[in-house]
Protein backbone atom coordinates (compact mmCIF):
# COMPACT_ATOMS: atom_id res chain seq x y z
CA UNK A 1 0.00 0.00 0.00
CA UNK A 2 1.40 3.39 -1.05
CA UNK A 3 0.77 6.13 1.52
CA UNK A 4 0.22 9.65 0.11
CA UNK A 5 -0.28 12.86 2.14
CA UNK A 6 -1.57 16.25 0.97
CA UNK A 7 -2.14 19.29 3.19
CA UNK A 8 -4.03 22.52 2.50
CA UNK A 9 -6.39 25.21 3.69
CA UNK A 10 -9.43 25.66 1.46
CA UNK A 11 -10.96 29.02 2.31
CA UNK A 12 -12.08 29.77 -1.26
CA UNK A 13 -12.76 26.17 -2.28
CA UNK A 14 -10.00 26.14 -4.89
CA UNK A 15 -7.36 24.04 -3.18
CA UNK A 16 -9.62 21.02 -2.78
CA UNK A 17 -9.96 21.09 -6.57
CA UNK A 18 -6.17 21.37 -7.00
CA UNK A 19 -5.71 18.44 -4.60
CA UNK A 20 -8.21 16.48 -6.67
CA UNK A 21 -6.16 17.11 -9.82
CA UNK A 22 -2.98 15.95 -8.04
CA UNK A 23 -4.75 12.73 -7.05
CA UNK A 24 -6.12 12.24 -10.56
CA UNK A 25 -2.58 12.59 -11.94
CA UNK A 26 -1.37 9.89 -9.53
CA UNK A 27 -4.27 7.53 -10.20
CA UNK A 28 -3.82 7.84 -13.98
CA UNK A 29 -0.27 6.51 -13.85
CA UNK A 30 -0.22 4.20 -10.82
CA UNK A 31 -1.95 0.83 -10.55
CA UNK A 32 -0.69 -0.05 -7.05
CA UNK A 33 -3.18 0.39 -4.16
CA UNK A 34 -2.98 3.85 -2.58
CA UNK A 35 -4.16 5.27 0.73
CA UNK A 36 -4.60 9.06 0.68
CA UNK A 37 -4.24 11.17 3.83
CA UNK A 38 -5.76 14.66 3.65
CA UNK A 39 -4.51 17.14 6.29
CA UNK A 40 -6.89 20.09 6.48
CA UNK A 41 -8.62 22.61 8.74
CA UNK A 42 -12.31 23.49 9.15
CA UNK A 43 -12.37 25.27 5.77
CA UNK A 44 -12.69 21.95 3.88
CA UNK A 45 -16.40 21.56 3.11
CA UNK A 46 -18.42 18.36 3.22
CA UNK A 47 -19.19 18.79 -0.48
CA UNK A 48 -15.49 18.85 -1.38
CA UNK A 49 -14.90 15.85 0.87
CA UNK A 50 -17.57 13.96 -1.05
CA UNK A 51 -15.84 14.84 -4.31
CA UNK A 52 -12.48 13.64 -3.01
CA UNK A 53 -14.20 10.44 -1.80
CA UNK A 54 -15.81 9.90 -5.19
CA UNK A 55 -12.55 10.42 -7.07
CA UNK A 56 -10.61 8.06 -4.79
CA UNK A 57 -13.14 5.23 -4.62
CA UNK A 58 -13.67 5.39 -8.39
CA UNK A 59 -10.08 4.18 -8.76
CA UNK A 60 -10.49 1.63 -5.92
CA UNK A 61 -8.22 3.47 -3.48
CA UNK A 62 -8.91 4.65 0.10
CA UNK A 63 -8.82 8.04 1.82
CA UNK A 64 -8.70 9.46 5.38
CA UNK A 65 -9.12 13.00 6.70
CA UNK A 66 -7.28 14.73 9.55
CA UNK A 67 -8.74 17.95 10.88
CA UNK A 68 -5.67 19.76 12.24
CA UNK A 69 -5.41 22.14 15.16
CA UNK A 70 -1.82 23.23 15.59
CA UNK A 71 -0.34 22.71 19.09
CA UNK A 72 -0.34 25.77 21.36
CA UNK A 73 3.45 25.93 21.56
CA UNK A 74 3.74 25.97 17.77
CA UNK A 75 1.04 28.65 17.50
CA UNK A 76 2.96 30.81 19.97
CA UNK A 77 6.12 30.49 17.89
CA UNK A 78 4.30 31.17 14.61
CA UNK A 79 2.83 34.37 16.05
CA UNK A 80 6.29 35.94 15.69
CA UNK A 81 6.89 34.73 12.12
CA UNK A 82 5.61 37.22 9.56
CA UNK A 83 6.07 34.94 6.56
CA UNK A 84 3.46 32.49 7.83
CA UNK A 85 0.76 34.82 6.51
CA UNK A 86 2.16 34.31 3.01
CA UNK A 87 2.22 30.51 3.16
CA UNK A 88 -0.67 29.95 5.65
CA UNK A 89 -0.53 27.62 8.65
CA UNK A 90 -1.27 24.65 6.39
CA UNK A 91 2.36 24.64 5.26
CA UNK A 92 3.27 23.52 8.80
CA UNK A 93 1.01 20.45 8.75
CA UNK A 94 3.66 18.34 7.01
CA UNK A 95 5.96 18.90 10.00
CA UNK A 96 3.51 16.96 12.17
CA UNK A 97 3.29 13.81 10.02
CA UNK A 98 5.39 11.66 12.43
CA UNK A 99 2.91 12.42 15.21
CA UNK A 100 -0.22 12.18 13.08
CA UNK A 101 -0.04 9.08 10.92
CA UNK A 102 1.08 5.67 12.29
CA UNK A 103 2.77 4.33 9.15
CA UNK A 104 6.43 3.52 8.47
CA UNK A 105 6.85 5.94 5.57
CA UNK A 106 4.78 8.33 3.48
CA UNK A 107 5.05 10.50 0.36
CA UNK A 108 4.15 14.13 0.91
CA UNK A 109 3.07 16.24 -2.11
CA UNK A 110 2.23 19.92 -2.50
CA UNK A 111 -0.97 20.77 -4.36
CA UNK A 112 0.91 22.57 -7.17
CA UNK A 113 2.51 19.39 -8.55
CA UNK A 114 1.38 17.11 -11.38
CA UNK A 115 2.49 13.49 -11.19
CA UNK A 116 3.21 12.43 -14.77
CA UNK A 117 4.80 9.08 -13.88
CA UNK A 118 4.19 5.94 -11.84
CA UNK A 119 4.67 7.12 -8.27
CA UNK A 120 5.61 3.57 -7.31
CA UNK A 121 9.12 4.46 -8.54
CA UNK A 122 9.43 7.01 -5.73
CA UNK A 123 7.75 4.79 -3.15
CA UNK A 124 10.23 1.96 -3.72
CA UNK A 125 13.30 4.11 -2.95
CA UNK A 126 15.15 2.58 0.01
CA UNK A 127 15.91 5.21 2.65
CA UNK A 128 17.93 3.05 5.01
CA UNK A 129 18.63 5.08 8.16
CA UNK A 130 17.86 8.44 6.49
CA UNK A 131 15.11 10.67 7.82
CA UNK A 132 13.74 11.43 4.37
CA UNK A 133 14.39 11.50 0.64
CA UNK A 134 14.09 14.82 -1.19
CA UNK A 135 15.31 16.79 -4.21
CA UNK A 136 17.67 19.75 -4.29
CA UNK A 137 15.82 23.05 -4.63
CA UNK A 138 16.46 24.22 -8.20
CA UNK A 139 15.74 27.87 -7.39
CA UNK A 140 17.61 28.18 -4.10
CA UNK A 141 20.69 29.91 -5.52
CA UNK A 142 18.58 33.03 -6.10
CA UNK A 143 18.22 33.35 -2.32
CA UNK A 144 21.38 31.51 -1.25
CA UNK A 145 22.49 34.35 1.02
CA UNK A 146 19.20 34.18 2.95
CA UNK A 147 19.34 30.45 3.72
CA UNK A 148 23.06 30.71 4.49
CA UNK A 149 22.27 33.28 7.18
CA UNK A 150 20.17 30.61 8.92
CA UNK A 151 23.09 28.17 9.00
CA UNK A 152 21.80 26.17 6.01
CA UNK A 153 23.92 25.01 3.06
CA UNK A 154 22.43 26.05 -0.33
CA UNK A 155 24.36 23.26 -2.05
CA UNK A 156 22.43 20.66 -0.04
CA UNK A 157 19.18 22.57 0.53
CA UNK A 158 16.15 20.47 -0.53
CA UNK A 159 12.67 21.51 -1.59
CA UNK A 160 9.72 20.47 0.60
CA UNK A 161 7.12 20.11 -2.19
CA UNK A 162 7.85 16.40 -2.72
CA UNK A 163 9.27 14.38 0.17
CA UNK A 164 9.53 10.67 0.93
CA UNK A 165 9.45 10.59 4.74
CA UNK A 166 10.76 7.70 6.83
CA UNK A 167 8.45 8.38 9.77
CA UNK A 168 9.91 5.53 11.84
CA UNK A 169 13.42 6.96 11.57
CA UNK A 170 12.19 10.41 12.58
CA UNK A 171 10.34 9.04 15.61
CA UNK A 172 13.54 7.44 16.86
CA UNK A 173 14.84 10.98 17.39
CA UNK A 174 12.70 11.96 20.37
CA UNK A 175 13.73 15.62 20.08
CA UNK A 176 12.60 16.17 16.48
CA UNK A 177 9.61 18.35 17.43
CA UNK A 178 11.53 20.41 20.02
CA UNK A 179 14.31 21.02 17.51
CA UNK A 180 11.77 22.39 15.04
CA UNK A 181 10.38 24.89 17.54
CA UNK A 182 13.86 25.94 18.66
CA UNK A 183 14.88 26.74 15.09
CA UNK A 184 11.78 28.90 14.56
CA UNK A 185 12.41 30.72 17.85
CA UNK A 186 16.02 31.38 16.83
CA UNK A 187 15.13 32.57 13.31
CA UNK A 188 11.70 34.24 13.37
CA UNK A 189 12.59 36.03 10.10
CA UNK A 190 12.53 32.82 8.02
CA UNK A 191 11.00 33.33 4.60
CA UNK A 192 10.11 29.67 3.94
CA UNK A 193 9.14 28.38 7.41
CA UNK A 194 8.36 24.70 6.78
CA UNK A 195 11.17 24.22 4.26
CA UNK A 196 13.83 25.92 6.38
CA UNK A 197 12.77 23.89 9.44
CA UNK A 198 12.94 20.57 7.60
CA UNK A 199 16.39 21.41 6.24
CA UNK A 200 17.61 22.53 9.65
CA UNK A 201 16.39 19.45 11.54
CA UNK A 202 16.75 16.70 8.92
CA UNK A 203 19.12 18.16 6.31
CA UNK A 204 22.16 16.49 7.86
CA UNK A 205 20.70 13.03 7.31
CA UNK A 206 18.63 12.96 4.12
CA UNK A 207 18.89 11.07 0.84
CA UNK A 208 19.18 13.26 -2.32
CA UNK A 209 16.81 11.89 -4.96
CA UNK A 210 16.70 12.02 -8.76
CA UNK A 211 15.49 15.38 -10.03
CA UNK A 212 12.68 13.73 -12.01
CA UNK A 213 10.83 13.24 -8.70
CA UNK A 214 10.53 17.02 -8.23
CA UNK A 215 11.30 18.85 -11.47
CA UNK A 216 10.65 22.58 -11.36
CA UNK A 217 8.55 23.62 -14.33
CA UNK A 218 10.76 26.64 -15.16
CA UNK A 219 13.86 24.40 -15.24
CA UNK A 220 12.48 21.76 -17.65
CA UNK A 221 13.79 22.21 -21.24
CA UNK A 222 10.96 22.50 -23.79
CA UNK A 223 8.45 21.73 -21.02
CA UNK A 224 8.93 17.98 -21.43
CA UNK A 225 6.77 16.69 -18.55
CA UNK A 226 7.06 12.99 -19.42
CA UNK A 227 8.12 10.61 -16.64
CA UNK A 228 8.40 13.40 -14.07
CA UNK A 229 6.69 14.85 -11.04
CA UNK A 230 6.41 18.45 -12.24
CA UNK A 231 6.42 21.15 -9.57
CA UNK A 232 4.95 24.54 -10.51
CA UNK A 233 6.83 26.30 -7.74
CA UNK A 234 7.00 29.70 -9.45
CA UNK A 235 4.37 32.38 -9.92
CA UNK A 236 2.71 30.55 -12.83
CA UNK A 237 0.82 27.66 -11.31
CA UNK A 238 -0.44 24.80 -13.46
CA UNK A 239 -4.04 26.02 -13.09
CA UNK A 240 -3.22 29.47 -14.54
CA UNK A 241 -4.36 29.88 -18.15
CA UNK A 242 -0.96 31.16 -19.31
CA UNK A 243 0.97 28.35 -17.57
CA UNK A 244 2.83 25.73 -19.65
CA UNK A 245 1.04 23.15 -17.50
CA UNK A 246 -2.45 24.49 -18.20
CA UNK A 247 -3.31 21.91 -20.87
CA UNK A 248 -2.23 18.98 -18.71
CA UNK A 249 -4.00 20.43 -15.65
CA UNK A 250 -7.29 20.83 -17.54
CA UNK A 251 -6.98 17.36 -19.03
CA UNK A 252 -6.68 15.94 -15.52
CA UNK A 253 -9.40 18.24 -14.17
CA UNK A 254 -11.82 16.63 -16.63
CA UNK A 255 -11.23 13.35 -14.81
CA UNK A 256 -12.39 14.75 -11.45
CA UNK A 257 -15.86 15.50 -10.00
CA UNK A 258 -15.07 19.22 -10.17
CA UNK A 259 -15.49 19.08 -13.95
CA UNK A 260 -18.85 17.27 -13.97
CA UNK A 261 -21.11 20.34 -14.18
CA UNK A 262 -19.02 22.09 -16.84
CA UNK A 263 -19.00 18.98 -19.02
CA UNK A 264 -22.78 18.61 -18.81
CA UNK A 265 -23.20 22.30 -19.63
CA UNK A 266 -21.04 21.95 -22.75
CA UNK A 267 -23.08 18.93 -23.88
CA UNK A 268 -26.28 20.93 -23.44
CA UNK A 269 -24.89 23.82 -25.48
CA UNK A 270 -23.86 21.46 -28.27
CA UNK A 271 -27.35 19.91 -28.27
CA UNK A 272 -29.09 23.29 -28.42
CA UNK A 273 -26.77 24.24 -31.26
CA UNK A 274 -27.73 21.08 -33.16
CA UNK A 275 -31.45 21.68 -32.64
CA UNK A 276 -31.14 25.23 -33.99
CA UNK A 277 -29.36 24.03 -37.12
CA UNK A 278 -31.75 21.08 -37.58
CA UNK A 279 -34.95 23.12 -37.55
CA UNK A 280 -33.82 26.54 -38.75
CA UNK A 281 -31.23 25.55 -41.33
CA UNK A 282 -28.97 28.22 -39.86
CA UNK A 283 -25.64 27.98 -38.06
CA UNK A 284 -25.83 28.50 -34.30
CA UNK A 285 -23.10 31.12 -34.66
CA UNK A 286 -25.48 33.45 -36.54
CA UNK A 287 -27.71 35.88 -34.74
CA UNK A 288 -31.31 34.70 -34.67
CA UNK A 289 -33.95 37.28 -35.38
CA UNK A 290 -36.96 36.98 -33.10
CA UNK A 291 -40.28 38.07 -34.71
CA UNK A 292 -43.53 38.27 -32.70
CA UNK A 293 -46.09 35.80 -34.08
CA UNK A 294 -49.85 35.67 -33.98
CA UNK A 295 -51.08 32.76 -31.85
CA UNK A 296 -53.90 30.72 -33.42
CA UNK A 297 -55.93 27.84 -31.92
CA UNK A 298 -54.40 24.40 -32.43
CA UNK A 299 -56.33 21.14 -32.63
CA UNK A 300 -54.94 17.71 -31.85
CA UNK A 301 -55.15 16.77 -35.51
CA UNK A 302 -52.75 19.59 -36.37
CA UNK A 303 -50.04 18.34 -34.05
CA UNK A 304 -47.34 15.87 -34.95
CA UNK A 305 -45.04 14.31 -32.32
CA UNK A 306 -41.40 14.40 -33.45
CA UNK A 307 -38.96 11.81 -32.02
CA UNK A 308 -38.21 12.49 -28.33
CA UNK A 309 -34.82 14.00 -27.47
CA UNK A 310 -33.84 12.07 -24.30
CA UNK A 311 -36.40 11.28 -21.66
CA UNK A 312 -38.83 14.03 -20.55
CA UNK A 313 -38.06 16.14 -23.63
CA UNK A 314 -40.01 16.42 -26.92
CA UNK A 315 -40.50 18.85 -29.77
CA UNK A 316 -44.02 19.61 -30.98
CA UNK A 317 -44.48 21.03 -34.46
CA UNK A 318 -47.58 22.90 -35.57
CA UNK A 319 -48.09 21.64 -39.11
CA UNK A 320 -50.45 24.51 -39.91
CA UNK A 321 -47.99 27.24 -38.87
CA UNK A 322 -44.50 25.85 -39.60
CA UNK A 323 -42.80 28.79 -37.90
CA UNK A 324 -44.42 28.09 -34.51
CA UNK A 325 -42.26 25.83 -32.32
CA UNK A 326 -42.30 24.94 -28.68
CA UNK A 327 -39.69 23.02 -26.70
CA UNK A 328 -40.74 21.59 -23.36
CA UNK A 329 -38.16 20.72 -20.79
CA UNK A 330 -38.27 19.17 -17.35
CA UNK A 331 -35.53 19.52 -14.79
CA UNK A 332 -33.84 16.38 -13.53
CA UNK A 333 -32.89 15.89 -9.91
CA UNK A 334 -29.39 14.81 -8.93
CA UNK A 335 -29.04 12.23 -6.19
CA UNK A 336 -26.19 12.88 -3.76
CA UNK A 337 -24.89 9.79 -1.92
CA UNK A 338 -24.61 9.83 1.84
CA UNK A 339 -21.17 10.67 3.18
CA UNK A 340 -19.48 7.79 4.97
CA UNK A 341 -18.10 8.61 8.44
CA UNK A 342 -14.41 9.59 8.31
CA UNK A 343 -11.62 9.77 10.86
CA UNK A 344 -11.17 13.22 12.38
CA UNK A 345 -7.93 13.85 14.28
CA UNK A 346 -7.25 17.04 16.20
CA UNK A 347 -3.66 17.48 17.37
CA UNK A 348 -3.54 19.39 20.64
Amino acid sequence: MIEIALAFQDKDGQYAEHAGVVLASIFQHTSSPIHVHILHDISLTEDNKRKLDKLTTKHHHTISYYSITLPDDMLQVLANINSISVWTQACMYRLLLPALIPVDKIIYLDCDVLVNMDITDLWQVELGDKYLGAIWDQAIMEVAHIVSSKGLNPELYFNSGVILFSLNNIRQNSNWYVEMLNFLRTFPDVTMPDQDVLNAVFGGNYLPLDIRFNSFNMAIPDHDFNNKIVHFAGDKKCWNKDSPGSALYNQLLNLTPWRTFSTKLKRRKRKVSYVKRRFTGKSSSRKMKIVPMRISPISLSDLKLIRPIRRNKAILINTREQNQRRITRKKTATFMPKLDPRVQISLK
